[in-house]
């Protein structure tokens, strides 16, 4: 079965990574921010819904039976519905990267923050291609018999 790419590895500096880099009022003060609480909670939403797309992604690998052209139509219909979320989720982790580097205490913390925007922004982007780039090859292995 085809897993979807490493989106939890885009995550990560979407939420937790974050939490190094969102300046603090002092070093003691481990509370978040309203901000950052609402933020991790709609990465949270976002990540069962890429983890509902997986499961239709895999379903949709696994019913293709060898057939490419019914297999990727499958895949792209699949990637179609879920693109508006992404799109979404990637808006708000803009909004929210540039909200927190705002506040950062220097350029180091922005430049920081710029980097993770950078990588999470390209990570998600490329997912949609290396998806229907790793159902190709599933699909061919279905003909082959692995």
């Amino acid at each position: 079965m085809i897993k979807a790419l490493s989106l939890a590895a885009a995550l990560a500096f979407a939420t937790p990574a974050l939490a190094g880099m969102v300046p603090q009022a002092a070093p003691a003060a481990a509370a978040k921010s309203a901000e950052e609480v609402a933020f991790e909670a709609r990465a949270e939403v976002f990540k069962a819904r890429m983890a509902q797309m997986n499961t239709e992604f895999e379903a949709a690998v696994d019913g293709a039976g060898g057939d490419q052209t019914r297999g990727m139509a499958a895949v792209n219909a699949v990637l179609a519905r879920y693109q508006p979320d992404i799109a979404a989720f990637l808006t708000d982790f803009d909004q929210f990267i540039d909200s927190q580097a705002a506040g950062a205490p220097d350029d180091a913390a922005r430049q920081g923050m710029g980097a993770a925007k950078t990588a999470v922004r390209q990570s998600l982007e490329a997912m949609p291609d290396q998806m229907r780039a790793g159902a190709r090859t599933a699909i061919a292995r279905q003909v082959a018999g692995n």
